[in-house]
């Protein structure tokens, strides 16, 4: 039997019980990408929003040193890689065909998969790396007004909560997107497995 399922042909059809409804099945992977995507959109507006506010008050904060403004450019370099690289996916997100056979269904949802790994174990590296790197250089400048134990509560602070982001939010995150969407592949294998074996 052919690998390219037709999942039109399939809903028409009537008296098969042990199947299962592959309409509510599609219906929850669309549901699914439409989510991630609309994250996705919200969190370009969000980092726009920061860039631009970062970019603002670059250019309004008298920098007297080069490490400020450098910090500045690492944290505007960051976001904008960042960005860059997830809004990769979005034409994947966008992509919907209900016409479609479960197969190459199964195959859109396997590549988003495989984007996001990628985008979980290397972007985000990056992205933290170049954001902290220039939030160090950034704060420099006004650290070395502060009193030393200011400055400490401002280094802990600021970089407690980049240490919590990244050891705890962020797993805790990415193994929520990868649980929903393992899944949606796994049930969309089993319906393909299942429509073989007739």
């Amino acid at each position: 039997m052919s690998d390219n399922i037709d999942f039109k042909a399939l809903w028409n059809k009537e008296g098969i019980s042990d199947i299962p409804n592959t309409k509510e099945l599609f219906e929850k992977a669309d549901g699914l990408k439409r989510k991630t995507r609309n994250r996705l959109i919200g969190l370009n507006l969000m980092l726009l929003v920061t860039a631009a506010f970062i970019l603002y008050i670059g250019f309004n904060i008298d920098n007297e040193q080069l490490t400020t403004k450098i910090g500045i450019m690492l944290i505007i370099i960051a976001i904008v890689s960042y960005l860059i690289a997830y809004n990769q996916q979005l034409p994947m997100l966008f992509k919907t065909n209900m016409q479609s056979s479960s197969q190459e269904y199964l195959n859109q949802l396997i590549s988003i998969k495989h984007k996001q790994e990628f985008l979980n174990k290397v972007m985000i590296t990056i992205y933290f790396i170049l954001l902290s790197a220039g939030l160090f250089l950034y704060m420099l400048q006004f650290v070395m007004k502060m009193s030393i134990g200011w400055g400490t509560i401002s280094f802990v602070l600021s970089f407690g909560w980049i240490a919590f982001s990244w050891f705890y939010l962020r797993p805790r995150n990415i193994k929520k997107k990868q649980r929903a969407l393992n899944e949606m592949i796994t049930k969309l294998e089993a319906v393909n497995g299942q429509l073989r074996d007739e």
